[in-house]
């Protein structure tokens, strides 16, 4: 069975490790320009969390905020689109954040050793000052799990990046700036570090 990444794309859209290009039904107004085309560049965990503390729970709004911050234009642009165009970009977005549903599958970006996870990333990256396409998520142990959940006071989002953080060596800045589908890819790789077998 095919998965997201594996479907063929449709004629209307273009995606690459660093945007999706959604191609119209119809013309439609975007700051002030009769557009029929609108990209959506590749989101970084930053701005999922912008979109997150933004919304204030509201998952239709964060949505509608985080396409308008990726895409540049204003929320009532995005209102304006007709239906089925905001359902094209609602599929661009999948396809440049695709989810890793099989945890028993090893991708070809993952490496796995008892130690650590090599995790090859969608795009270079910008990690204390050095362009990489990689990160090392080494194993934790009990004691790195247990000082993240004290520093991050019962906010599960935090105390994740702060393990992480301590993990590959990476500031959380720089985590933060992370594309989405590389943060996804840690996540992947950290769960493959803490259950056998992947299970």
């Amino acid at each position: 069975m095919m998965n997201q990444a594996e479907k063929a794309l449709p004629s209307w859209l273009l995606v690459t490790a660093e945007n999706a290009v959604v191609t119209l039904s119809c013309p439609s107004e975007t700051n002030g320009v009769k557009v029929d085309k609108v990209t959506l560049r590749s989101p970084t965990l930053r701005d999922e969390r912008a979109a997150d503390r933004a919304s204030q729970g509201d998952a239709e709004q964060r949505e509608l905020m985080l396409f308008a911050g990726l895409a540049e234009v204003g929320l009532k642009d995005l209102e304006s689109l007709k239906l089925l165009d905001y359902h094209r970009l609602q599929e661009g977005y999948s396809r440049l954040v695709p989810q890793f549903t099989d945890p028993t599958l090893l991708p070809a970006w993952l490496s796995v050793t008892a130690d650590n996870v090599l995790v090859t990333l969608s795009c270079p990256t910008e990690v204390k000052s050095v362009q990489v396409d990689t990160l090392s998520l080494r194993s934790p142990t009990v004691r790195e799990v247990r000082a993240a959940d004290r520093a991050a006071n019962g906010n599960a989002e935090q105390r994740e990046l702060t393990l992480f953080a301590e993990l590959t060596g990476a500031d959380l800045a720089d985590l933060e700036g992370l594309k989405l589908v590389d943060y996804y890819r840690l996540q992947a790789g950290y769960f493959r570090l803490v259950h056998d077998d992947g299970i």
